[in-house]
C-alpha cells in the first residue's frame, strides 16, 4: 500500500512545518533588529539637538545677548523641539516598517503550513489508497 508518493509528501509536510517556524523567526529577529537600530538613531537625533542648541546659545552668548529670553530662547526651542519631532518620527517609521516585517512573516508562515497541510493530507490519501 505504501509507495515513495507516501514518503516524499510526508518529507514535504515536514519540510513545511520547518520553513514555517523559521520564516516566523527570521521575521521576528529582523522586526527586532529594525526597532533597535531606530531606537539608537533616535538617541543620536536627540544627542545632536542638543548639541545644536547648546551651540546656538553659546553663538548667542557671544554676541551678547540674553540667551534665556527672546529670540535666542526661541532658537533653541525650536532646535530641541525639531529633535523631538524628527526623533519620534524615526521611531513610528520604525515601527511601521516592523510590523510590514512582521506581516510578511506571518504570511510566509502561513504559506508554509497550508503547504505542509496539504503534503500530509496527500499523504494521508495516498496511504489509504484514495485518488
Amino acid at each position: 500500500m505504501c509507495n515513495g508518493g507516501v514518503i516524499s509528501s510526508v518529507f514535504s509536510g515536514v519540510e513545511g512545518i520547518v520553513n514555517a517556524g523559521q520564516a516566523d523567526a527570521i521575521s521576528k529577529g529582523n522586526a527586532k533588529t529594525v526597532r533597535s537600530v531606530a531606537k539608537l538613531n533616535s538617541k543620536k537625533i536627540l544627542e545632536q539637538g542638543n548639541k545644536d542648541a547648546s551651540s546656538a546659545r553659546a553663538a548667542a552668548a557671544e554676541n551678547g545677548l540674553n540667551v534665556d529670553v527672546g529670540t535666542a530662547a526661541n532658537i533653541q526651542d525650536q532646535i530641541l523641539g525639531d529633535a523631538a519631532y524628527n526623533s519620534t518620527m524615526n521611531l513610528s517609521d520604525s515601527n511601521w516598517q516592523a510590523n510590514q516585517i512582521r506581516q510578511q512573516g506571518k504570511m510566509q508562515r502561513n504559506s508554509y503550513g497550508m503547504k505542509s497541510a496539504s503534503s500530509f493530507i496527500d499523504a494521508g490519501s495516498q496511504a489509504m489508497g484514495w485518488k
